[in-house]
């Protein structure tokens, strides 16, 4: 047996709605709910900012290879390292 903690959680969410509809819920299970509800809020909007950063940072960075390689499509090969030897 494997123990699963989404299937675990389902169950639980099933037994507080029928409680629901049944009218059996107390004050204290309805505000648990609630606060199990907004826990899972905040941790969506969590992974969803992490998510949308590092989409970010890859749009950035093919942004720049895709300038790059214009560059060079434009200019040539020769016109890249008299530019780079300026930098330096």
């Amino acid at each position: 047996m494997y123990y699963d903690e989404r299937k675990e959680r389902l169950e639980v969410k099933k037994r507080q709605y029928e409680k629901m509809e049944n009218g059996e819920l107390s004050a204290e299970e309805r505000t648990s709910i609630l606060r199990e509800n907004i826990r899972g809020e905040w941790s969506r909007t969590e992974i969803r900012k992490n998510a949308k950063s590092s989409s970010n940072i890859r749009v950035f960075v093919l942004i720049v290879i895709i300038i790059a390689l214009g560059y060079l499509v434009f200019n040539g090969v020769d016109q890249v390292e008299t530019v780079v030897t300026r930098l330096w």
